[in-house]
This record gives C-alpha cells, sequence and structure tokens, in this order.
C-alpha cells in the first residue's frame, strides 16, 4: 500500500495578508495577520475551493451549529432542573472551548486554520484535541509554510491509523506552544496503530524535517516538531 501522506505545495510564497475574523459573541473583530502573498484570503475562503466546496463548507457550519446547540441544551437543562452546581464547570468548558478556536484562527495560516476545523468537523475515526497554550503566530516563523504541512501531515498519518482500529476510540492532542525562539509541536496519539507503518511514515516525514523526535509504546505515540521563529 503506498505511502503518500507526505503532500507539499505552494513552495516559494511570501507575505501577509491583514484580514478581519469576528471572534467572539458582542461581534466584534480582531484583525487577524494570514500568510499568503498570491491574493487576498480568509480561512473560510480557503474552503471555496473544488466543485464539493459548498457542501464542505454547510458540513462544517452544520457541525459548530450542532456542537453549541448541544452546550445551549445542557446548560438549560442544568436551569430547569436547578442543577446550579453544575453551571460553573459547564460555563469553563464552553469557555476553554472559546479560546482554543480563537488560538486556531490566529495561527495565520489559512490552509492550516480550515483543515484544523474541518478535521474536527468530519474525521469520525479520531477524535482531535487542540491544546494552545497562548496565541500562537505561525507566520513569524523561519518557515511558516513548511510547518503548516508538517502538521497536516502528521494529521494523515495518524488518521489513516486510526482508520484501521475502529473498535476503539482513538484520541490526537497537538499542543503548540512556544519557548523562547522556537516553536514546538507535540502530537500525542492515544490508540491503537502498527507500529513498523506508523514508523516508516515517520521515516518519511524525517527525510523533510530532521529534528521530529518520537516515542512509542504499546497505545501511545508521541512525535515532537521544532520550527525556529525569525529574529
Amino acid at each position: 500500500m503506498p505511502y503518500s501522506v507526505l503532500y507539499w505545495e505552494g513552495k516559494g510564497r511570501t507575505g501577509t495578508e491583514r484580514v478581519s475574523v469576528t471572534s467572539n459573541a458582542q461581534g466584534r473583530t480582531n484583525d487577524v495577520q494570514f500568510y499568503d502573498a498570491a491574493k487576498p484570503v480568509t480561512a473560510l475562503g480557503a474552503l471555496f475551493d473544488g466543485p464539493d466546496s459548498d457542501v464542505r463548507l454547510l458540513r462544517l457550519f452544520n457541525h459548530y451549529r450542532h456542537d453549541w446547540m448541544n452546550d445551549i441544551q445542557i446548560l438549560m437543562g442544568y436551569v430547569q432542573l436547578k442543577k446550579y452546581d453544575n453551571l460553573l464547570p459547564l460555563m469553563e468548558k464552553i469557555k476553554e472551548k472559546v479560546r482554543q478556536e480563537s488560538y486556531v484562527f490566529k495561527l495565520g495560516i489559512p490552509s492550516l486554520v480550515v483543515h484544523l476545523l474541518a478535521f474536527q468537523a468530519e474525521v469520525k475515526e479520531l477524535r482531535l484535541e487542540l491544546a494552545l497554550e497562548e496565541e500562537i503566530h505561525m507566520q513569524e516563523l523561519v518557515q511558516p509554510l513548511e510547518a503548516a504541512d508538517a502538521v497536516m501531515a502528521m494529521l494523515a498519518c495518524f488518521r489513516e491509523e486510526a482508520g484501521d482500529s475502529k473498535d476503539e476510540e482513538n484520541v490526537l492532542e497537538l499542543r503548540l506552544a512556544r519557548t523562547k525562539d522556537r516553536l514546538k509541536l507535540t502530537a500525542r496519539y492515544e490508540g491503537k496503530y502498527a507500529a513498523q507503518r506508523l514508523q516508516r511514515k515517520e521515516r518519511l516525514l524525517n527525510e523533510i524535517h530532521e529534528n521530529l523526535e518520537t516515542y512509542y509504546s504499546e497505545h501511545t505515540a508521541v512525535w515532537t516538531l521544532w520550527w525556529s521563529y525569525r529574529h
């Protein structure tokens, strides 16, 4: 079976485009800087490529609408049942979800922003959990597009492994954190996987990103990558 998960495109693009993205309940807008000099583009605008773009966009909107309606229904249920002690933990959960979604939009690479949002909405065999500890602006990296491509390649690798183990829940946590002058990505996969097959994918990715660090145990695989920021 061929392994073509490492797909690289759009080399050589430089520059930035600043657009406004609504990111809070009051409807106020924040300027988000996206890395792409080819044409002005927003994160959602990247969905409008290809014949199935309208269907995909509607599916994405429907996922997040359903997700928010579920939170509202739980909230209303607690109020109606007068389970007020449950309200604060739920509100903290909603607050954290809003914070993570805001951080995702501010990553600054349209293709990656859309890919992460769509992955959560469309992929059923693998639950993606995003853990961003602060605002990360990937356009400030030395090679921002290469970093975005590597993240999407990682998702493709672990998604294929999860697709072969549908009898149990598979979880992938992506954690991004800045440490001084470098950005650290940690992808922690919990679930069933074929070690030799995943290690072959690791070697493919390592041919392009030589600083890939890995760890394997029976039901856990951890991949770590580092990128440098521009000085």
